[in-house]
């Protein structure tokens, strides 16, 4: 899949069931209202012997799932390029260290 939304089912004017694939191999989907993350983000990070270091990434990386969660379950539309670009510049950031 792309970085667009695969959109599934309809009901009127909203979506239902919708699809995401976004960068670092992370797939959302919405089914039922219910939405669902698998990401490979932890593994595009370093990781350090500094378990703060280490717990910040950690914290971050959640943050990132649930607020893609929370956005996908109220019918945000995660395809547009600006959402590929944030998460990116987050991932960018973390390597920097």
């Amino acid at each position: 899949m792309d970085n667009a939304a695969a959109e599934v089912l309809e009901t009127g004017n909203m979506v239902k069931n919708r699809e995401f694939s976004l960068p670092f191999g992370i797939d959302l989907q919405v089914e039922d209202g219910i939405a669902s993350i698998e990401s490979h983000l932890p593994d595009a990070l370093p990781v350090f012997s500094d378990p703060v270091k280490n717990g910040r990434i950690v914290g971050v990386v959640e943050g990132v799932d649930q607020l893609l969660l929370s956005l996908a379950r109220v019918g945000i539309d995660l395809s547009g390029p600006l959402f590929a670009q944030a998460i990116g510049d987050c991932v960018t950031n973390l390597q920097s260290g």
